[in-house]
């Protein structure tokens, strides 16, 4: 009887806690509100939800990494409907660093594990951000450090990033949640071809209408036609998404085992393959062709190798060579991609001449944040045409900021990681179902790099979190594929103890 006295009060002591707090702060707020100090009392009201929703996050790490995917996967198309009192990379900061506090939270308890395999990704992007964090002492232009444009910049350009590498090291501890991540970007991938859609047989609603008059009407209504850009930034960030998720969920429907899961990349696949032409991006294209060129390497398949270099070869040729379906206008935006003499091509390389003048006296760049916002720099500074050139390619972006040495080490750091993630899923997974998913996630992410010489997408919303999420997974994928060969192993064991426990009761009757 002691006992259970002992157990029931020990069961009730923590709600007894909770109750009293309520009690107390049920009176302030009555006190409050009495005296007309409306906010005051909502704020002391707002305060046991507001722990209560914490708790829930910190029991449940993964509910904050959705909220966290969501919100950056949609941020740029909410905020043409929603006004933010914080600026974009403000709020992304927030839930990045409050989920990389709840996992922290569930690490010392021992709900989570850090995994060592990821350790090699995280020093050799751990470079990248030293050298960012050297970039504050770059005084190229003579203004001197300024640390709110420098911060400003060195956010996304560095620690978010990071900031992924350690959320998914900490987050993901089973196989199967690989498969559950894939099942929600699938989806979101599914919404942003659904609007594509939306966008093209409906048109733009007003929202987005003023978002083109006022800033993308250049950019996306042109001679061959409209390019849609569905809820993301623009149609260059949309169409290099949708051609690096085409990649990885195709790879990934090749060695999916499930039924069902086939038929769900398979769909998704094509949804991204949609939505790429729909972008009339014609970087896109070479990002698709590029992942799967990749693919192609890594199945160590010479048939497969030669099918698809000349299949590659004939798409091409079919491009450049002829006027096969140029009635469609995303054809004839795509054939442009093989043309020269293009146009935008033209001014893409002019920008570019110009640019290499003012940067062979700058080899480690303007530094980073210089002329952003209204710390212009003055027109009689020699860099100045330099701060206000709009770059067209986020390598170009890294050459303008961060000089030739920068952009050196950046090509040098992300292709080391592409060799290693490489090398880990021919040489160090022996399951071929996850082999296959690691071979897509390298595929996908490497493409990127070729996205990123096109377009100015790189470390733009939602692809940062995408891209080095991915590449984190295949470094941790020697962890998942040792998980799967010991349940295999506990499976057989105990399938031999089922066998010999049937023996035993056949022979005893």
């Amino acid at each position: 009887m002691k006992d259970f006295l002992s157990n029931v009060k020990e069961h009730f002591r923590g709600r007894w806690i909770v109750l009293t707090l309520l009690l107390v702060g049920s009176l302030f707020c009555t006190l409050y509100a009495a005296n007309g100090n409306f906010p005051l009392a909502a704020a002391v009201c707002a305060i046991p939800f507001l722990l209560i929703v914490t708790g829930m996050f910190v029991n449940h790490p993964v509910i904050s990494f959705l909220v966290l995917f969501t919100v950056n996967y949609g941020i740029m198309g909410i905020i043409r409907y929603v006004s933010f009192p914080l600026p974009i990379s403000v709020a992304i900061d927030v839930l990045f660093l409050f989920t990389l506090a709840v996992l922290c939270v569930n690490l010392i308890k021992g709900k989570v594990e850090f995994k060592q395999e990821s350790i090699p990704f995280l020093l050799l992007y751990g470079v990248w951000v030293a050298f960012c964090l050297i970039q504050a002492f770059n005084n190229t232009t003579g203004v001197g450090f300024q640390f709110g444009p420098w911060f400003k910049e060195v956010r996304p350009m560095a620690f978010h990033a990071l900031y992924v590498i350690l959320i998914f090291t900490l987050l993901f501890n089973k196989n199967r949640h690989i498969k559950y991540f894939l099942y929600v970007w699938g989806a979101f991938i599914l919404l942003a071809a659904v609007k594509a859609y939306i966008q093209r047989n409906r048109g733009f609603d007003s929202y987005e209408l003023a978002w083109l008059w006022s800033v993308g009407a250049r950019t996306h209504f042109i001679h061959s036609g409209i390019r849609y850009f569905s809820f993301f930034s623009d149609a260059a960030n949309f169409g290099s998404n949708m051609a690096f998720s085409m990649v990885t969920y195709a790879v990934c429907f090749l060695y999916e085992r499930n039924k069902y899961s086939r038929i769900y990349f398979l769909v998704v696949a094509v949804a991204a393959g949609y939505g790429m032409f729909m972008s009339g991006t014609r970087s896109a294209l070479m990002v698709a062709i590029a992942g799967f060129v990749l693919y192609t390497l890594l199945s160590r398949n010479v048939r497969l190798f030669m099918i698809s270099c000349s299949f590659l070869i004939l798409s091409i040729g079919i491009l450049k060579f002829t006027t096969i379906g140029q009635g469609n206008q995303f054809v004839r935006r795509m054939r442009t991609a093989f043309d020269p003499e293009d146009a935008s091509l033209q001014v893409r390389l002019n920008n570019q001449k110009a640019i290499k003048s003012y940067m062979s006296e700058a080899p480690w760049g303007i530094g980073m944040g210089v002329g952003m916002g209204a710390d212009q720099l003055p027109q009689n500074n020699k860099y100045w045409i330099v701060s206000v050139t709009p770059s067209d390619s986020t390598l170009v972006y890294i050459w303008m900021r961060t000089g030739v040495v920068g952009l050196v080490l950046f090509l040098l750091l992300m292709s080391l990681a592409v060799v290693a993630e490489s090398f880990i899923v021919l040489f160090r997974i022996r399951n071929k179902e996850l082999r296959g998913i690691l071979t897509a996630f390298t595929c996908g992410s490497a493409c990127m790099l070729v996205a990123a010489y096109g377009n100015n997408i790189y470390t733009q919303y939602p692809n940062t979190l995408l891209v080095f999420g991915l590449q984190t997974l295949v470094f941790m994928g020697p962890y998942f594929d040792r998980q799967i060969t010991s349940e295999k192993e506990k499976a057989l064991v105990q399938k031999e103890r089922e066998k010999e426990k049937d023996a035993l009761q056949s022979d005893n009757s």
